[in-house]
């Protein structure tokens, strides 16, 4: 059904499987892909259902996790920025800090608040491990914003070593 684009059937399938298998890595797969196909299809309330389904059910904190950082972007993309700050304040999963900051700075800079953007971002790039090429795309945002995080890191290593040898 997904991969038909077939919104109607991929919605019937995981309403299916919420019934019959909700505690499965499988229901929670199903939601997030189902979640694509009426997003894909124009039909944001469901896919946005679907998410928040994933997000409240999921036995799993990463699936939470991926279903909150989702749908905290299509409430960034309708202007609904205090929900998508919520979603964003209870995706917890260890290891998807980074991706929940840098999508917290995409909200905050869209609501104007540049300076709170900019922490967010900060902490999106000191938290991302540096092999990966997704945070040379917030090293971007950053360095678009007046403050490339290289230049960043070396003042503060340099105001904690001078407040250390003050000591």
């Amino acid at each position: 059904a997904a991969q038909a684009n077939d919104a109607e059937k991929a919605g019937r399938i995981f309403g299916d499987l919420k019934d019959r298998y909700a505690r499965t890595s499988f229901a929670q797969q199903g939601g997030l892909l189902n979640a694509r196909v009426q997003a894909e299809a124009g039909q944001t309330d469901a896919a946005k259902a679907a998410l928040t389904w994933v997000g409240a059910n999921a036995p799993e904190t990463e699936y939470q996790t991926i279903a909150k950082l989702r749908l905290a972007g299509m409430f960034l993309d309708a202007k609904q920025y205090d929900d998508a700050l919520k979603q964003l304040d209870s995706a917890t999963a260890e290891g998807f800090e980074a991706l929940a900051e840098d999508r917290r700075g995409d909200v905050l800079l869209a609501q104007g608040k540049t300076d709170d953007a900019k922490a967010a971002y900060k902490k999106a790039w000191l938290a991302m491990n540096p092999k990966i090429e997704y945070r040379r795309l917030i090293e971007a945002k950053l360095t678009s914003m007046g403050s490339p995080p290289e230049a960043a890191a070396s003042t503060e290593a340099a105001n904690a070593a001078s407040a250390g040898a003050s000591k």
